[in-house]
């Protein structure tokens, strides 16, 4: 599914919501993916937005728990951790995620 070209289609939101349920554990690529998609996506189908919204804070969180367990971000590489650095602050601008629970994170990224 080109979820780019699905995204422009309210029918589709169901179809996409599940295509990101099915993944379980996402990439960076697929973070970014994720976070572009509720960029795009209508807020007026509200449950599938939200939904989307609910698997981005997850993935995000389970990041910043592999950091805190690490006590870096060295378990990425510097373009991984450059691209995490634009994933997070585009789900804060969206507020999608809380940029003050985030703001020492993307700190250390920067």
């Amino acid at each position: 599914m080109d979820i780019r070209e699905a995204v422009k289609d309210k029918a589709n939101y169901a179809d996409i919501v599940t295509y990101f349920q099915n993944l379980n554990i996402l990439d960076l690529d697929q973070m970014a993916l994720l976070i572009d998609t509720i960029d795009e996506m209508s807020e007026e189908i509200f449950e599938h937005y939200r939904a989307l919204q609910l698997i981005f804070r997850k993935e995000a969180a389970d990041i910043i728990e592999q950091r805190k367990q690490e006590g870096s971000f060295a378990f990425l590489t510097e373009a991984q951790q450059k691209k995490l650095f634009g994933i997070l602050e585009k789900g804060c601008g969206l507020r999608t995620i809380n940029r003050e629970k985030y703001e020492e994170y993307l700190a250390e990224l920067k």
